[in-house]
């Protein structure tokens, strides 16, 4: 179980991550995070989708897991940033050693983008961050 001070609860802060943050894709996952600018912990969110995993136990059992996956890398995750995991299709028949890797690799993903973007700046995804096609 993820401590309350990391545990992201409120449907704004869903949206904030998943509109205005950077996103990373993983065969059965979409992480999106939010770099805030305060001092607070980092906040951690999941979405398990209905139509994906149509039983509650089954979207319980994958949250469950995600939790204790996270929970070992919370340091992993930048002070005062929103972070959601979003599974994808697919994600109830992984199993937790592929849930472990992918986990991993989408945080080095996002590490990796965290560190092509300059502190102040627009974070990809936000309507003030310039856009290849002129927009």
């Amino acid at each position: 179980m993820l401590a309350k001070a990391n545990r992201l609860t409120r449907a704004q802060d869903f949206r904030l991550a998943m509109r205005e943050g950077c996103h990373a894709h993983g065969p059965n996952l979409v992480f999106h995070q939010y770099i805030g600018t305060g001092d607070e912990p980092a906040r951690i969110g999941f979405v398990v989708a209905k139509r994906f995993v149509k039983h509650a136990t089954g979207r319980n059992l994958i949250k469950r897991r995600l939790r204790h996956l996270v929970r070992d890398r919370l340091v992993e995750f930048p002070a005062g940033s929103l972070n959601v995991f979003y599974a994808k299709a697919g994600i109830a028949e992984a199993d937790y050693s592929q849930l472990d890797k992918q986990v991993g690799t989408v945080l080095q993903k996002m590490a990796r983008k965290r560190h092509q973007v300059s502190p102040g700046s627009p974070q990809p995804g936000s309507s003030s961050f310039p856009r290849g096609n002129g927009r």
